[in-house]
């Protein structure tokens, strides 16, 4: 087996030349753009990073609204308690002053047809002792008004 030098040397010459041709056409282009493939894959690596920087704060700001409206919503039950506890407690005490105001009212009334009874009884008792004593004493007039007195006397003890 023999090497021809002249050959072996229009192959590398060729190689060179397809490898020049190759650089020059394609290889720079190439290159440029895995360079620019580079710094992109680094510009997402860093927009993953600060992308996940920012949803921790967010996710953290998050919790913080919601415990804040938590505590609100806590706050504003324990108002709407405590407004309801005293407007129970008002109607609580009007209701007292209306039932004291009711019975004061009764009583007066009860007081009033008391009264009345005590009058209407006395007037009936005068009324019928008048009559009784009529006609136990048909004629005598002075005995009458006499006798009348003495039970008006016995009646006031």
């Amino acid at each position: 087996m023999e090497l021809n030098r002249s050959l072996l040397i229009a192959q590398a010459i060729n190689f060179l030349i397809i490898l020049w041709l190759f650089k020059w056409l394609i290889g720079d282009k190439m290159s440029k753009a895995i360079a620019k493939r580079r710094e992109e894959l680094k510009k997402a690596e860093w927009a993953a990073k600060i992308y996940e920087e920012t949803m921790a704060k967010a996710e953290e700001e998050k919790k913080a609204m919601i415990n804040e409206a938590i505590s609100h919503k806590n706050s504003v039950i324990a108002q709407a308690e405590q407004a309801a506890t005293l407007k129970a407690d008002k109607i609580i005490a009007d209701a007292w002053a209306r039932a004291n105001l009711i019975e004061v009212e009764a009583k007066e009334k009860a007081s009033h047809i008391e009264k009345e009874l005590e009058s209407s009884f006395v007037d009936g008792v005068k009324s019928t002792a008048h009559a009784v004593v009529r006609k136990l004493f048909d004629k005598d007039v002075s005995l009458q008004d006499e006798y009348l007195t003495e039970l008006a006397k016995e009646f006031s003890k």
